[in-house]
């Protein structure tokens, strides 16, 4: 397995020359986002991430209107990677959506999922995603958290549903993740509830 992802907090907006001061979270999120591919070495996300800055700040300038057609493909690349991170920053509330998102925005909901469905992974696949990422890098922490905590700070509404949803991901329980990469058991980690019980019992 690879880096886990980490997205860092959403940049305030800056000042731009041209009085678009509504595209600057657009333009920051598309900076952000370029600086972590370049960190973790992301070479397929890096072109396309540099050629939207560029265009931001062309747009910036004036020298590219808002309207035009490659403005507009810029203005998507920025949307989705602000949705991105808001995805992130929102990422232990169980009640994250497409419709929250699309609020947050200020997009239909229709409009996330397209601008998802470009990417080949759905909104649904991304919040697993970072979610997973999330709590593999949570397991790997010493002092170990109890499982039970990770579970809730990764967004997932039951211990029951953690388990099912990373054993599917990895092909082992969070506490066998957690033994295989060193980190010291948690004796508190066991689950708690029934309904977590009956899952990794089979009854």
């Amino acid at each position: 397995m690879g880096t886990d992802p980490v997205p860092g907090p959403i940049r305030l907006p800056l000042d731009t020359t041209s009085g678009h001061h509504s595209f600057a979270p657009l333009r920051d999120a598309c900076a952000a986002e370029l600086d972590e591919a370049m960190e973790c070495g992301d070479t397929a996300n890096i072109p396309p991430l540099v050629k939207a800055v560029a265009e931001f700040a062309l747009i910036d300038r004036g020298a590219l209107r808002p309207g035009s057609r490659r403005a507009q493909q810029t203005l998507r690349v920025g949307r989705l990677c602000l949705a991105r991170r808001l995805i992130a920053r929102h990422l232990s509330k169980p009640s994250l959506s497409p419709a929250m998102v699309a609020g947050l925005l200020g997009v239909s909901v229709r409009y996330i999922h397209v601008l998802f469905e470009t990417t080949g992974t759905s909104f649904s696949q991304t919040v697993t995603a970072l979610r997973m990422a999330r709590s593999r890098r949570l397991l790997r922490e010493t002092p170990p958290i109890s499982i039970a905590e990770i579970a809730d700070a990764c967004g997932f509404g039951s211990l029951a549903t953690f388990y099912r949803v990373f054993n599917a991901s990895e092909g082992v329980t969070p506490g066998e993740f957690r033994a295989q990469t060193g980190a010291s058991p948690f004796t508190s980690a066991a689950p708690s509830d029934p309904e977590a019980a009956s899952h990794l019992t089979g009854k």
